[in-house]
């Protein structure tokens, strides 16, 4: 069972229970993505409490549907959910610092109460994307350093802002540092995850980079840094704001010649 409650808005009750099926998942987004349009901006109170399992076919379609909201979220910005199960509620734990634009917090049953009021207790709203610049190169001061600051939103029309530079420097052979510094990140197009020419530019550059340096408050960077570090040789660090000036000094130190290059 999947049913979506729009009787109290600014707040969108979804209730699961039993087994969730592959064609009620189809059902509950074509009301919610409707509802939300109507309600424009909402709290979301999600109970799990009843839930006991999902269909292998309603899950992938629940994965395709959420992926299609990513451009949404700020319409989103909290999500309550209430369940028993410690496993899920470790998974939001993990998973929430993640989530750009949208702050989810998980809740024991017999918080129900406490749940509905923080979901419904909506932040004002954030700039909108016009008024943030997305992506800027930075000049690091040093040929073997690229740098880029992002702030807010970013769209199709930020990729060749970014994949240039990195071109033009993977074309001239040779490794190198780069340091990226987040001052506030609004969220992203889906469509980037598709760009041809940011998934080449990524590819290639695994291979050249010798440090990566991400200098942020922003919790959610952390877990990314850490798949980084698995997948591949790059040497990421994460620095908070305070830190930016090591941060510049560990990526302008010399890369050692010696060194094999970075490898999938």
């Amino acid at each position: 069972m999947l049913t979506l409650d729009t009787s109290d808005t600014p707040l969108l009750r979804i209730t699961a229970g039993g087994e969730v099926t592959r064609e009620e998942v189809r059902r509950f987004y074509e009301e919610f993505e409707a509802a939300l349009d109507i309600a424009g901006r909402a709290g979301l109170l999600v109970d799990l409490s009843g839930f006991e399992d999902i269909e292998p076919r309603a899950m992938l379609e629940d994965m395709v549907k959420e992926f299609g909201l990513l451009d949404d979220l700020a319409r989103m910005p909290r999500c309550a959910v209430v369940t028993g199960n410690r496993t899920i509620a470790g998974m939001i734990r993990y998973t929430a610092p993640l989530i750009p634009r949208m702050d989810m917090q998980a809740f024991p049953p017999e918080e129900g109460a406490a749940a509905e009021a923080w979901a419904r207790d909506l932040p004002p709203p954030r700039p909108g994307r016009k008024d943030l610049p997305g992506l800027t190169m930075l000049d690091s001061g040093s040929p073997d350093v690229l740098a880029f600051e992002v702030e807010g939103y970013i769209d199709d029309d930020h990729i060749d802002r970014i994949t240039a530079p990195f071109r033009a420097r993977l074309e001239q052979g040779g490794r190198f540092n780069a340091l990226a510094r987040i001052k506030r990140f609004g969220g992203f197009d889906p469509e980037i995850l598709f760009d041809k020419s940011l998934l080449g530019m990524k590819w290639d550059a695994v291979h050249a980079l010798h440090r990566y340096a991400v200098v942020t408050d922003s919790g959610w960077v952390g877990p990314f840094a850490g798949i980084a570090r698995m997948v591949s040789d790059v040497d990421v660090k994460v620095f908070p704001t305070s830190a930016e000036e090591t941060a510049w000094a560990w990526v302008k130190e010399p890369i050692p010649k010696e060194a094999p290059s970075a490898a999938m």
